[in-house]
């Protein structure tokens, strides 16, 4: 026997009684990256097939049956797990007039985009909260809600979450059992307070009402985003200097403190003049995006991603990336969640810009 081969099978004689006591050689391990390597890949859900599963679905399995009536996006470079990034989850909804998906409750962050039709709502800890097209509901964590369709067509609607997220730190906990809170329905919430109070009391930017308590909770206590009011923002924007990296773009706030409004999550909508072309940067936060209106593409590292109105897209963490609007004389708008303020709390945030001539420079690191 030669040394050589003798030195290999002492070591893997060594590995096999290392593994067996629940143990791995620390040369074996590859977790010593120079990036981050998650499996997410960059892809597009097209909104048309989204839209046909969506209403195919609705004739194929009762909501009292689903609970709730939903397609999971999955990022197929993520081994078939149900999630779209590896800190968030997404799925789209459907709900046929006169439905109601029952009310739960999770320790999980939510969020919803309006898609598709009228009537739509969302009732949080009894406070309904009415839905249009481009509407940000959120959904704070441990929050009693459920779902309903009071108009004469279907609603189609896009949930975010931070699902595995929490799920990686163990903390996942679900609540089914509406019926112990004693209301009049075992499972639909009776309205507790004024329509759309939320949006009322808060929903004008720079002016907070001294006659409400501040919560002091750690999300926002506006539940209702309406889409009319963040496009007259964008609106009023284009008179101003847009960001190199993503055009006119504001971020959804906690009026109580600026801040993001969830604690693992941010929401932002950005606007695209007409052929606008943004520079190219990345950032250790991915990226999950809804268009609400134009059509353009997204150059992710040497994937070009084709996009329409309401279709989805991801852009995976330290992705190279820029947006286009292919259409002259028309703006593209574009809704955005991204798991950034969970990376800035553990002050791993780092983002690089490319310059024209190819050489890269940092605009933000520990």
């Amino acid at each position: 026997m030669t040394a050589a081969l003798k030195a290999h099978n002492q070591r893997a004689e060594f590995a096999e009684r290392v593994r067996a006591a629940n143990y791995m050689e620390y040369w074996e391990a590859d977790y010593r990256t120079d990036k981050p390597h998650t499996g997410v890949v960059p892809v597009v859900w097209s909104w048309k097939t989204m839209k046909e599963l969506m209403l195919e679905s609705a004739q194929v399995i009762g909501i009292n049956e689903a609970e709730r009536r939903g397609l999971i996006l999955i990022n197929p470079g993520l081994g078939g797990k149900p999630f779209l990034t590896n800190t968030m989850f997404a799925d789209v909804q459907i709900l046929s007039p006169g439905e109601a998906a029952p009310a739960h409750r999770h320790t999980t962050s939510a969020s919803r985009f309006f898609l598709e039709g009228e009537g739509g709502y969302t009732t949080v800890e009894g406070e309904l909260c009415t839905m249009g097209p481009g509407d940000l509901v959120i959904n704070p964590s441990w929050a009693w809600h459920d779902h309903g369709n009071n108009g004469k067509e279907e609603i189609t609607y896009l949930n975010i979450l931070d699902v595995p997220l929490v799920a990686g730190l163990g903390c996942t906990f679900y609540d089914h059992d509406y019926y112990k809170e004693n209301d009049t329905s075992k499972t639909i919430q009776s309205i507790r307070k004024p329509r759309d109070r939320s949006q009322n009391l808060y929903g004008n930017g720079g002016i907070m009402p001294k006659t409400v308590p501040h919560t002091g909770k750690p999300y926002s206590p506006q539940l209702v985003y309406k889409y009319q009011v963040v496009r007259d923002a964008l609106d009023r924007l284009q008179a101003f200097e847009p960001d190199p990296y993503d055009g006119h773009i504001i971020e959804y706030v906690n009026p109580e403190t600026g801040g993001p409004v969830m604690p693992t999550m941010s929401f932002t909508m950005q606007l695209l003049k007409g052929g606008q072309k943004t520079q190219t940067h990345r950032h250790t936060s991915s990226t999950i995006y809804c268009v609400a209106e134009g059509d353009g593409y997204t150059q992710v590292d040497d994937v070009r991603l084709e996009w329409h109105k309401n279709d989805v897209f991801v852009v995976p963490t330290w992705a190279w990336h820029s947006h286009i609007n292919s259409t002259p004389g028309k703006p593209a708008v574009l809704f955005g969640v991204t798991d950034a303020p969970t990376v800035q709390k553990l002050a791993l945030y780092r983002e690089q810009a490319q310059l024209p001539n190819g050489d890269v420079k940092w605009i933000a690191q520990p």
